[in-house]
């Protein structure tokens, strides 16, 4: 079992705690509305070459070790990329909301996809909500992300929670096809792309609840290294 520390943002203050988890799971093609998901799949093949999965969502297990907080993170070549989710991470019966990018391989996504999500390191967020706070308005938080692209900031993402597949089907489907998966984290599936692929920099996740009037961030640089033996 692996642990990680954060701060959890409440309605009362903030509060250190250290989860310890089982496992670490990534969700695919989970958007709420199917015509967008088949559209981010006809956009995968189309600029990518990823073959469609046959089904969906489709659920990726990942080592846990992939899981990070580090501000920097060195990739092979410049073909990987960030993509915001937000993530549930279940202790016991409780369930908090962090933020997160599932970054990935594009390259390596050509040929497999389940090894180009084990390839990357996933990066969270530092600080997490209380499901029980927002989710009486959790399909309304605003979920958005750009990346920095030679000194500039663009908006790579923007939409809402309830783009993605709500927790309610979510987990459910997910102990069905699984099992037991006691501890774990889950990256959510993201919302699609605001002009197609690109790849930056840096990578700045965010979540805003509009309603409690609160933002936590998920940000990291992605370094390039080559291929070649130093």
């Amino acid at each position: 079992m692996n642990k990680m520390n954060f701060t959890v943002q409440t309605k009362a203050g903030d509060k250190p705690v250290t989860l310890n988890y089982q496992n670490l799971f990534a969700i695919g093609y989970a958007g709420s509305d199917t015509e967008k998901t088949m559209a981010h799949i006809k956009e995968l093949e189309e600029q990518l070459g990823v073959a469609p999965p046959k089904k969906i969502p489709t659920i990726f297990q990942c080592t846990n070790l992939l899981l990070t907080q580090d501000k920097t993170m060195h990739m092979v070549g410049n073909g990987t990329s960030g993509e915001v989710e937000y993530v549930v991470l279940l202790d016991g019966d409780k369930i908090y909301i962090g933020i997160g990018s599932d970054h990935t391989d594009r390259s390596l996504e050509k040929i497999s996809v389940l090894k180009s999500k084990q390839i990357c390191p996933k990066p969270i967020g530092p600080v997490l909500w209380d499901y029980d706070e927002i989710k009486d308005h959790f399909n309304e938080i605003i979920i958005q992300a750009w990346q920095v692209i030679n000194g500039q900031k663009v908006l790579y993402q923007d939409g809402k929670l309830s783009d993605i597949m709500p927790l309610e089907k979510t987990l459910p489907d997910l102990k069905s096809r699984v099992g037991e998966i006691g501890n774990a984290v889950i990256f959510s599936g993201t919302v699609p792309l605001k002009e197609g692929f690109k790849y930056g920099q840096t990578f700045i996740g965010q979540l805003r609840d509009e309603v409690l009037g609160r933002t936590i961030t998920c940000e990291y640089n992605i370094l390039a290294v080559t291929e070649e033996e130093r």
